[in-house]
């Protein structure tokens, strides 16, 4: 428990950090894993699954299942002041995709890849 609340106390942009690059390793590795087509046909759908836009999708439908621990980093995340702005997408997609991110990261940091491939199988890879 006590990693988990030194995870916990992490600045939530830091969390985002890591739950980008986790989140996006996931994706891509199930879509070499399922595809045999081409890396541009590859990277298209892994831009459009890993883009803010849908991971802003992907939160609103996750937030109800977090608990409160989770809902905490959630809310420090998407409050965090940061002066980025993912491309094609609005601000409030951009802190929402935050608050995903920084969930994943959160459960990739604190062992929780039983939480993090459930949501991945039940929200992600029906849209892949």
């Amino acid at each position: 428990m006590e990693k988990v609340q030194q995870i916990y106390q992490k600045n939530a942009l830091a969390l985002a950090y890591v739950g980008d690059a986790v989140f996006s390793l996931m994706v891509r590795n199930y879509l070499v894993t399922k595809y045999d087509n081409n890396l541009s046909t590859i990277n298209k759908k892994a831009n459009a699954v890993v883009c803010a836009r849908n991971q802003a999708e992907l939160i609103q439908l996750l937030l109800p299942m977090l608990n409160k621990q989770e809902q905490d980093i959630a809310n420090r995340a998407r409050n965090a002041h940061t002066n980025n702005k993912a491309k094609n997408s609005t601000l409030a997609q951009y802190h929402l995709a935050t608050e995903f991110e920084a969930i994943v990261g959160f459960w990739h940091l604190t062992g929780q890849e039983e939480k993090l491939n459930k949501m991945f199988n039940e929200l992600v890879v029906g849209s892949l």
